[in-house]
């Protein structure tokens, strides 16, 4: 597949000038070019590759989110109780510990899918990257980069329309615009995880049902005093 992005830069930053958390943060996801290892497709051709779990994941993100995370969970450690809020990627922000808000909890899983789904499998990419030590491919700062640009640009408009009543249309216009291409993103890195970890996973009625049981009932044998064997498989 052709490359649409052809005219940004593939090269990623070469430092990180935020300090503090911030700084270390983005100084980690920066050393991931000096990873090992290669993922087997990028971005721009993981549709292809797996049209299926693309195509699902771009037009319902918010209910896909939360499986594939758990999937790389369960492919790479020990399942939900691995779980923390944006996997601690996220620095911490006023009284909030992304390190260790919501952990080993589903129900914060799937909130987090649902109401940042682009957030959501954006970390979970990071987190199979990390895992199998992969790098990205220069396509992947290309396509990111993009979307981040075409989004920046949609709030800008957003904003400016509030001052000028006249360029409603053209913020209208500019947040479908961003709303079309994040989607489009978050299906070709559902694409690409899919790749790597292999199988289903989430496309099981029975897993689905298990992993909102959990969201519903908590985790274990016994959900909010109901004993697992009770409810219904």
């Amino acid at each position: 597949m052709s490359n649409p992005c052809f005219c940004i830069p593939s090269k990623p930053p070469q430092e990180v000038k935020a300090g503090g958390n911030s700084g270390k943060k983005y100084g980690m996801l920066l050393d991931m070019q000096t990873q090992p290892n290669a993922f087997q497709t990028n971005l721009c051709d993981a549709p292809c590759a797996s049209p299926l779990k693309c195509c699902v994941s771009c037009l319902f993100p918010n209910c896909t989110a939360a499986p594939w995370r758990e999937a790389a969970l369960n492919q790479y450690g020990h399942g939900i109780e691995d779980y923390v809020c944006c996997q601690g990627y996220i620095p911490g922000c006023c009284c909030c510990k992304f390190e260790t808000m919501g952990r080993g909890s589903a129900a914060c899983m799937w909130l987090e899918g649902c109401c940042c789904a682009g957030l959501s499998m954006s970390i979970t990419r990071i987190y199979v990257m990390q895992a199998k030590q992969l790098h990205p491919d220069p396509v992947d700062y290309q396509i990111i980069w993009f979307s981040n640009c075409v989004s920046m640009v949609a709030c800008i408009c957003i904003y400016a329309s509030y001052i000028f009543p006249g360029l409603e249309s053209v913020a209208d216009c500019m947040y479908w615009t961003a709303e079309t291409v994040e989607r489009i993103v978050i299906g070709c890195m559902a694409a690409q995880v899919r790749i790597v970890i292999g199988g289903c996973f989430w496309w099981g009625w029975g897993w689905r049902w298990r992993t909102l049981r959990r969201a519903l009932y908590g985790g274990g044998s016994v959900y909010g005093g109901v004993h697992d064997s009770l409810l219904p498989k």
